[in-house]
């Protein structure tokens, strides 16, 4: 009891000295993302071409004569041919990401050693108050970085900052658990690895069935993200919503992303993605790079330029729940934008607002028609939307897309 009345005294006490503002900020710098695709003699490059000429800018001697000049005049002349070979962008983009990653934590780092007096002095009281918070209930991270420890800088309230080490200790938790589960499953399969040599009669596994693998379903779904490319309706996602969301619901929208990519490359008629407004030193796009859905991985089109650039605003039509038209059926003429933003902690009508400001279209779902609503917001997850949009356009039925949405979010007599 002693000592936790120490730990409270003393944690009062360096939160009566801790600032309440600063003005330290870690900045992000990433590089532009190449998509390239082969699939039966296409290629595409979906992508500005500044990245190309970046390579040929920071790489000269690709550039190289094919044979010396053999005229007589001197100096030689300038028109002699110019040899360009391929140049793998692919291994160019990868390896500028790399090394911009390690420019980052070194950035990181410097940061912290060059902190002015305010800041160095706040970041130790920070310090003294995660221990206190440590041994008090346990609940922040075992290892934390410099760019976490910057991030925490940031913060200005205490509350902001616990939050953040809660975040931070369900992220280790995640991984330990991962890491554990596989080891799990390695130990089961060379358990049955040994039991079927220690079997006596051979087991036959003869059928007329041809096994159809993983890999040949992903090659099949990659097939048809490829002829959506050219032919498929587009499907929007608005990137423009990051600085509205913490790190957390960050990472919230890029594991929606990845069900969303996952379910399109499912369908039998899959949209052509968009995601536009995409911040190139966003954390958002730190994410996917992360989470390897960039480059050829991404049969899509990640843009920074706005919907606005890319189609014709009567075509436009913005799904938003706080909007006060019901969508009839989906239209194979719109072209249909879909927030890409989580709103657990900010529930205001970003998306509602940007529409009418923009002039477009803007419909919800006709939930209340077909669906007895539970407690809780109407808002779904960006991979439910997707999967409601592919479902209706299939097979015209609401009733069939709507079998997406969770049970638990609809009311039951029990």
């Amino acid at each position: 009891m002693a000592s936790w009345v120490t730990a409270r005294t003393k944690l009062s006490a360096l939160m009566r000295l801790l600032p309440l503002t600063t003005d330290s900020f870690l900045p992000f710098y990433r590089a532009s993302v190449s998509h390239k695709l082969q699939q039966d003699g296409f290629r595409f490059i979906i992508d500005q071409p500044r990245t190309f000429f970046h390579t040929m800018k920071t790489s000269p001697q690709i550039l190289t004569a094919s044979k010396p000049c053999s005229c007589s005049r001197k100096p030689k002349c300038s028109s002699a041919p110019l040899r360009v070979p391929q140049v793998d962008l692919d291994s160019e983009v990868e390896r500028k990401r790399t090394s911009e990653i390690k420019v980052g934590v070194q950035s990181a780092t410097e940061v912290l050693q060059n902190l002015s007096p305010e800041d160095a002095r706040k970041l130790k009281i920070i310090k003294l108050e995660f221990d206190v918070t440590e041994q008090m209930n346990g609940k922040v991270p075992e290892v934390m970085t410099d760019e976490n420890w910057l991030h925490a800088l940031k913060l200005d309230s205490k509350s902001q900052r616990l939050r953040y080490y809660i975040f931070l200790r369900k992220v280790e938790m995640l991984k330990k658990s991962r890491k554990r589960k596989q080891e799990t499953k390695q130990e089961l399969k060379q358990r049955e690895k040994a039991e079927a040599a220690d079997e006596t009669e051979p087991v036959y596994k003869n059928t007329i069935f041809f096994t159809i693998r993983e890999t040949t379903l992903k090659k099949a779904g990659n097939y048809r993200l490829a002829h959506a490319l050219q032919f498929g309706q587009p499907l929007v996602f608005d990137m423009d919503y990051e600085q509205y969301m913490r790190s957390q619901d960050c990472q919230n929208l890029v594991f929606q992303l990845l069900l969303s990519y996952s379910r399109n490359r499912e369908a039998r008629e899959p949209f052509h993605f968009f995601l536009t407004s995409l911040d190139p030193r966003g954390r958002v796009l730190r994410m996917l790079q992360r989470q390897k859905l960039v480059g050829s991985n991404f049969l899509g089109t990640m843009t920074d330029q706005s919907y606005l650039d890319l189609f014709p605003r009567k075509n436009l039509v913005y799904l938003s729940p706080h909007a006060s038209d019901n969508l009839k059926d989906v239209s194979a003429d719109d072209v249909y934008i879909i927030g890409g933003i989580v709103d657990k902690i900010n529930t205001s009508p970003f998306s509602l607002a940007r529409a009418k400001e923009q002039g477009i279209r803007v419909a919800k779902f006709p939930l209340d028609n077909y669906l007895l609503w539970g407690s809780g917001s109407k808002s779904l997850t960006l991979d439910q939307v997707t999967t409601i949009l592919l479902e209706q356009q299939r097979s015209k039925d609401w009733n069939e897309a709507f079998k997406a949405i969770p049970r638990r979010k609809l009311y039951r007599d029990d």
